[in-house]
């Protein structure tokens, strides 16, 4: 651990590159943005970071609206090309990689070819240090009939491999102030409507079975349990199963105390 940053310590972010589209007096820019995520759910907010020197902050804040299209793999030229050159350089619409959509709900259009391509409406502009936050809102979304796989950037450009295959449980426990046990868990997907075994662990004698438990509706356990009597409330330790995951264990934690009138939550 250091307290000196590193200069290049933004480049472990791992991101899809946005292809932000402005289109202002007349004349449309794609510029490649790697910093583009989705910053609320409902209703559909979008946000791209844009730099001090860039020439599209200026024409997205004038045209009050941009677009914004989350590159395919087969994208990574493009996205290349777009973020080496200014609109004040060269217009870079005019080359073939550049496949333009018409908007349905602004006058900017988007680039095809993307995993999503989003017509947005500006919002609200953030001042940050160096750069500016654009945040605005989705009203309009352009899908491509057949989903490419993402271009993911990781310092440089890369494909997305395999999905991870979970085999883990993973499991936390707490006691509550009414003296009852809450377990959460999660699990692998694959297995996500089978029952949720608990056992308990003290750290004196046999393991105490608390039975099997319903999954929530994402398939994820969250139950309260009542404490045998005879079972000592520390040093306990659970044990959570659920078909073929490899279980999940944790040590049981104090209760919270509880808060204060007003104190936040």
């Amino acid at each position: 651990m250091t307290r000196d940053l590193p200069g290049d310590l933004w480049k472990k972010l791992t991101s899809t590159v946005g292809l932000v589209v402005t289109r202002h007096d007349g004349t449309v820019n794609v510029m490649a943005a790697e910093w583009a995520t989705f910053v609320n759910k409902q209703p559909l907010y979008t946000a791209v970071a844009l730099g001090p020197r860039t020439a599209s902050r200026r024409r997205l804040e004038a045209a009050g609206e941009f677009s914004v299209t989350l590159c395919a793999e087969g994208q990574a030229a493009l996205a290349d090309f777009a973020g080496s050159f200014s609109v004040t350089d060269i217009d870079k619409t005019g080359s073939d990689l550049v496949r333009l959509g018409t908007p349905e709900a602004t006058a900017t259009p988007w680039v095809t070819g993307g995993v999503l391509a989003v017509e947005c409406r500006l919002r609200e502009t953030v001042a940050l240090p160096s750069h500016t936050l654009c945040i605005g809102e989705v009203v309009a979304a352009h899908l491509p009939d057949e989903a490419p796989r993402p271009l993911v950037k990781h310092g440089g450009m890369h494909t997305l491999g395999a999905p991870v295959r979970r085999t883990d449980v993973v499991a936390a426990a707490q006691l509550r102030p009414d003296g009852t046990l809450r377990v959460a868990a999660t699990g692998p997907a694959a297995e996500a409507r089978a029952p949720w075994q608990v056992t308990l662990l003290p750290p004196d004698g046999p393991p105490v079975r608390l039975g099997a438990h319903p999954p929530t509706p994402h398939g994820d356990l969250l139950a309260d349990l009542p404490l045998p009597p005879a079972v000592p409330a520390h040093g306990l330790r659970v044990r959570v199963e659920r078909g073929h995951a490899t279980p999940g264990t944790a040590t049981v934690s104090a209760p919270r105390p509880a808060p204060t009138t007003g104190a936040p939550r």
